[in-house]
């Protein structure tokens, strides 16, 4: 009885290390470093959050339900709200056509501060969490703003134990950081009310592919074998039935590339990286990338990659390909397809 107990725990154990490919410990000192020693740079390191949070802002506002209660899951410094309340301005030399967009915008905006009554926020950094907690713009959003220090992975806190108490879930730019993923996508199918939405950003599989083949290149040059330098990401073929699996209904995924020009070596892109909070913790990461294998990753990066500004400079692009995910929640009332052979048209009519 004793060896089959012994076998039977080392099968959960194993079961439940299965999982964990990164170092969410690591991860953490990761994301605090910058917003606590240096806030304003962290704040100009914000471009990629506060873009992807516009975006989604531009989905939600095609939906016309009030959203009462929502959860903003792995929501950082609170990109989401800061975006939800900041006007965008005019790209400068803006067109009619710009000044109509960021019009609808804004106005956009408006309405979907006015649908939420109460947004809770919950992120693992109370560093970044808290970073922009006394902020002016946070007095144009008149509903209840809570933030709570959770584990994303845990949900081991009153705000995520409940079930069904959510009326929407929005995650931008976090879930590509957790371990198993498929249980979190189940976590938050729990909390939602039924007919509840979710609506999801992460990095997919093409993030940083320029740095990620010319680190691999380099290292195959100076040391005959490579390292896990770029964290493994998701893929999009594979988003649909992470969703289906965690209970999610309705599904709409799409990708999008967004590529920031300008860094003068990739040193410069790595510090960015770091600023952020995105650098590796792969837990089979190797501990230090070696100054030969860097300039030799700088120079192959700008042969296949390199990108010349106006001054005939040299400048490396880097892609990060953003996957937007919407599921629904489950529910009695929403629409189902008709049986089959109920159709009133022949499709040999139609074509």
């Amino acid at each position: 009885m004793m060896i089959k107990r012994h076998l039977a725990t080392s099968a959960e154990n194993i079961a439940k290390q299965q999982f964990n490919v990164f170092d969410r410990s690591a991860k953490l000192l990761q994301r605090s470093r910058t917003p606590k020693l240096n806030p304003e740079l962290s704040r100009k390191k914000e471009y990629l959050r506060d873009e992807v949070a516009l975006k989604t802002i531009e989905r939600l506002a095609f939906i016309t339900r009030d959203f009462t209660r929502v959860l903003d899951f792995g929501s950082h410094l609170g990109n989401f709200l800061k975006n939800l309340c900041i006007d965008t301005p005019v790209p400068p030399g803006g067109d009619y056509a710009d000044v109509e967009m960021t019009k609808q915008l804004n106005n956009d905006k408006g309405l979907i501060r006015n649908k939420i009554k109460e947004l809770v926020m919950v992120d693992s950094s109370s560093d970044i969490l808290n970073r922009d907690i006394n902020e002016l713009f946070l007095s144009n959003f008149e509903g209840k703003v809570t933030r709570n220090v959770v584990d994303e992975e845990t949900f081991e806190h009153p705000c995520l134990e409940e079930s069904n108490q959510y009326d929407a879930v929005i995650s931008n730019l976090s879930l590509h950081w957790i371990n198993d993923l498929p249980t979190a996508l189940s976590n938050i199918n729990r909390v939602l009310k039924p007919d509840g939405l979710f609506m999801g950003t992460l990095f997919g599989g093409d993030t940083l592919y320029e740095l990620r083949t010319s680190l691999q290149l380099a290292e195959l040059e100076r040391n005959g074998g490579m390292s896990p330098r770029v964290s493994p990401l998701v893929h999009l073929n594979d988003v649909g039935s992470l969703l289906n699996r965690a209970g999610f209904n309705m599904l709409t995924i799409d990708a999008e590339d967004i590529v920031v020009g300008g860094f003068p070596d990739v040193a410069a892109l790595c510090e960015d990286l770091q600023a952020m909070g995105e650098q590796n913790s792969v837990l089979s990461r190797a501990g230090y990338l070696p100054r030969d294998v860097l300039l030799a990753a700088n120079e192959i990066y700008k042969s296949l990659h390199g990108e010349k500004d106006d001054q005939g400079q040299v400048t490396l692009p880097a892609t990060f390909n953003v996957i937007f995910m919407i599921g629904w929640k489950k529910s009695e009332n929403q629409p189902k397809p008709l049986a089959r052979g109920t159709g009133q048209i022949n499709l040999k009519d139609v074509l």
